[in-house]
């Protein structure tokens, strides 16, 4: 029964040195160049959306825009308004001279043309040409209205007239069976000296020769 108890000493003493070896061994450090736990886990890098390898852009990235065909043809401007000229503008010199009045007072000759014969009730254009023989300022040019005679068109007004300058407009004129035979225009300007007028007679012809400006006195 010594025996029994002796070996049963020896197992317990047995037992508590294996487990004493076995916490020493838990609570020793790792030697250098030893894996270690946190060691044996790789680390899984997280792709990151700022990355340039990335295909995909980020979120709110302006895209790019979309370059033309190359066949496409260039977009055209749209064309201009062409603007009116004086091609159809008769020549000075191969206008009519309108007869003033006896009483005028103003340093201005003026000039007339229709394009066609002023029949009755037909509408025709007649051009005016009034040239300035001084400087002045506010010229005005207007057809005197009368019965069976209709001017489509507002009075010529000129606010700064110089010498020389000829001052053209176009109207349409359309006169009546019983209408008159002429008509009568009335043209008038500002000078240095004081404010001139006059009225010039347009017969409703076209046979009168175009004649030389005559000199008109100023009084």
């Amino acid at each position: 029964m010594k025996t029994n108890y002796i070996h049963q000493s020896l197992r317990l003493a047995a037992g508590a040195a294996l487990l004493a070896l076995v916490l020493a061994a838990c609570g020793k450090p790792p030697k250098p160049g030893e894996p270690t736990a946190t060691d044996a886990t790789p680390v899984v890098p997280v792709p990151s959306s700022e990355s340039p390898s990335s295909g995909t852009p980020p979120p709110g990235a302006a895209e790019p825009a979309p370059s033309p065909a190359p066949d496409a043809p260039p977009p055209t401007e749209p064309s201009a308004v062409p603007k009116p000229t004086a091609g159809n503008e008769p020549s000075l010199d191969s206008m009519h001279v309108a007869q003033p009045s006896a009483k005028i007072s103003v340093p201005v000759d003026l000039r007339y043309q229709f394009d066609a014969e002023p029949l009755p009730n037909q509408p025709v254009t007649l051009h005016l040409a009034a040239v300035s023989r001084v400087d002045g300022a506010n010229l005005h040019v207007s057809v005197k209205q009368v019965e069976g005679l209709q001017v489509a068109s507002g009075p010529l007004e000129i606010q700064k007239a110089s010498a020389a300058g000829v001052y053209r407009q176009q109207l349409s004129v359309t006169r009546s069976a019983a209408g008159p035979d002429h008509l009568r225009v009335l043209v008038t300007m500002d000078m240095a000296a004081g404010n001139g007028f006059g009225y010039f007679t347009v017969p409703l012809t076209t046979g009168n020769p175009p004649q030389k400006l005559e000199s008109v006195k100023q009084h």
